[in-house]
């Protein structure tokens, strides 16, 4: 729809979508020589809506103002899922990008149980047994019933605002990105063993340190040499803590995605050559978080750490100079 002469312009979709056939892992009881196969075990049905507004605020010969306006909902179900999945996979799934469960959103994050730390400073969970435990964790169980829905990794809201000003030959583009509706793992950096090289969080400033300590604080103590040699499966629960609770934060954000200054060079410069326009761009790009959750600790909420050589969202300034011929 178009308002006052098409300064006003609006688009709006909706959508149903059901999916069937989807592929999908399934456990077997590995005949064929591979325990977990892929194959037509899913369904999952998705909707949303779209919203696009884009308005022409000002329309002057030397100046104008112009600003776009997107918002998204999606929302997804998995409706069907052959054969059950392991616990490891829901708390680490996809590089920790979530993983999908019958009647959750398709990429879903789960999480331990947490109790506390006992009088050691050592973390404590709830089992699939429902027993209180530091060490007694089956990562590869299927009854993954006793686990915590914190909810999806993909955002249910997105979208952005632009605004471009033209004064004369000059034009100012600031596009921001917003996203909002999904939870973020933070970054495992708990382990039994630590050593010279381990970079360490100052979240590590306020961990367990002396007996007492477990009544005002839910981060883990360091675990001496002969502590882990006693008990080398406190590895185990060392791990889990960074799958609990304690370890998720909201992954919306606002973000200042892109900051551009354009300079048209007057054409009657280059009026008698075969060049028709020239200008000159120096843009920015992921400059900076307008907002994100404080639990975040500087983490970037759209980085998925999937494995190999992978870095988060880098700052990038550009200069283009640019001819039409």
């Amino acid at each position: 729809m178009g308002f006052c002469n098409n300064r006003i312009n609006t688009v709006f979709d909706i959508f149903w979508r059901n999916n069937y056939d989807l592929i999908g892992p399934a456990a077997t009881e590995g005949t064929g020589g591979q325990i977990i196969e892929y194959g037509n075990f899913a369904a999952m049905k998705s909707r949303g809506q779209e919203l696009s507004i884009q308005t022409e605020n000002i329309k002057h010969k030397n100046f104008g103002w112009t600003s776009n306006f997107i918002y998204s909902h999606v929302t997804t179900t998995v409706t069907k899922l052959d054969g059950d999945v392991a616990t490891m996979d829901l708390l680490a799934g996809n590089g920790g990008s979530g993983f999908t469960k019958e009647g959750y959103p398709s990429r879903a994050i789960f999480s331990i149980p947490y109790v506390g730390l006992d009088e050691n400073g050592i973390p404590q969970f709830r089992n699939e047994k429902g027993q209180i435990t530091s060490t007694d964790l089956d990562f590869q169980s299927r009854n993954n019933s006793y686990l915590i829905y914190e909810g999806p990794s993909d955002p249910t809201i997105t979208g952005s605002l632009g605004n471009e000003l033209r004064w004369k030959n000059w034009r100012l583009n600031i596009f921001v990105t917003y996203s909002f509706g999904n939870v973020v793992r933070l970054d495992p950096v708990y382990s039994a063993v630590y050593n010279d090289l381990t970079s360490m969080t100052k979240d590590f400033m306020n961990r367990w340190m002396q007996p007492g300590d477990e009544k005002k604080t839910d981060i883990p103590g360091i675990l001496s040499y002969r502590q882990y040699q006693n008990d080398t499966q406190l590895a185990l629960g060392y791990n889990a803590y960074n799958y609990t609770h304690n370890r998720i934060a909201k992954g919306d954000f606002i973000r200042m995605k892109d900051i551009s200054l354009v300079y048209d060079f007057p054409k009657k410069w280059f009026a008698s050559t075969s060049i028709n326009h020239i200008s000159l761009k120096l843009q920015a790009t992921n400059l900076f978080l307008i907002y994100a959750d404080k639990k975040l600790n500087g983490q970037d909420p759209e980085f998925i750490n999937a494995g190999g050589v992978a870095s988060p969202l880098s700052k990038q300034y550009t200069l283009t100079l640019k001819f039409g011929l």
